[in-house]
């Protein structure tokens, strides 16, 4: 998993540091709680455990191994 800080203005988000990905991917968004800010490592450990079932070691090789053999090209 990537974490990158980006800036929420109502509408658009927009990265502040740069992202490493190059090909349309899915993210997953979450949004602080204004009353308590929760520090990266804290988001992580929550986290943790909440992809159960979805297979992702498969999903992630399968990723990896197209990203391969479409720069191969």
């Amino acid at each position: 998993m990537e974490v990158v800080r980006a800036l929420f203005d109502g509408h658009d988000i927009r990265p502040i540091e740069p992202i490493k990905r190059k090909k349309k991917t899915e993210v997953l968004v979450i949004f602080p709680n204004d009353a308590e800010k929760i520090i990266p490592e804290e988001a992580r450990r929550l986290l943790r455990g909440s992809g159960k079932g979805e297979k992702l070691t498969e999903r992630l090789l399968k990723s990896r191994a197209d990203d391969i053999e479409y720069e191969s090209r």
